[in-house]
C-alpha cells in the first residue's frame, strides 16, 4: 500500500510491501516497529535509530516523535489520487488516473461524450473489489487513454476531461 504523509512539514511518499518491505520515497529502509500501548504508544527503529512515537490525537492530528510534538497527516493511495482530484478540479483539464493497479474492466464513456460530475467513468477491479472511477467535473471527454479489459498501473491515465465552454 502506498501513502503520502507529511510530518512536520516534510512529506514522504511510502510504501509499504506485503512481504513487510518499507520505501521512503523510493528508497528501502530497513526497520522494526511495536505497538506497546494499542494506539498510543509505538517503539520505532528506522535505520538502526531508535524513536518512542506517541499518538496525542486533536484536529489536526499531533504526535509525539523522538521528543517533540509535530503534526502529522496520512493519505493512502486512494485518498491522495482523490485530492488530487480535487485539486484539478478547479477548472479546464481534468486527467482521470487509476488510483491503484487493476484491471480496466469497462469504460462507460467516448470520446467527445459530455458528462455530468460524478458520472461513471470507468470501472476498474483492484483487489477482487469493482472501483468506479467517476468524473471530477462536468466536461467532455477529449481523449480515452486504456482500453477495456486491460491492466493499468497505478496512476496511469485513464481518460482526458476538459470543462464545456458556458
Amino acid at each position: 500500500m502506498r501513502y503520502e504523509v507529511d510530518v512536520g512539514g516534510h512529506r514522504r511518499r511510502l510504501e509499504v510491501g506485503t512481504d513487510g518491505r518499507l520505501l521512503i520515497d523510493g528508497r528501502a529502509v530497513a526497520h522494526d516497529a511495536r505497538e506497546v500501548v494499542p494506539r498510543r504508544l509505538w517503539s520505532v527503529v528506522v535505520e538502526g535509530r531508535a524513536h518512542e512515537v506517541v499518538r496525542l490525537g486533536g484536529a489536526p492530528e499531533r504526535w509525539w516523535v523522538g521528543g517533540a510534538e509535530v503534526v502529522v497527516s496520512v493519505a493512502d493511495e486512494r485518498a491522495a489520487a482523490a485530492r488530487s482530484d480535487r485539486a484539478r478540479a478547479g477548472g479546464g483539464r481534468h486527467e482521470m488516473r487509476a488510483p491503484m493497479p487493476g484491471l480496466l474492466k469497462a469504460l462507460h464513456v467516448a470520446e467527445g461524450d459530455v458528462v455530468e460530475r460524478d458520472a461513471a467513468v470507468a470501472t476498474l477491479e483492484a483487489m477482487k473489489m469493482e472501483n468506479e472511477l467517476r468524473a471530477p467535473a462536468a466536461g467532455r471527454v477529449t481523449r480515452i487513454a486504456a482500453a477495456a479489459g486491460t491492466k493499468v498501473e497505478g496512476g496511469a491515465l485513464i481518460a482526458v476531461l476538459v470543462d464545456e465552454p458556458a
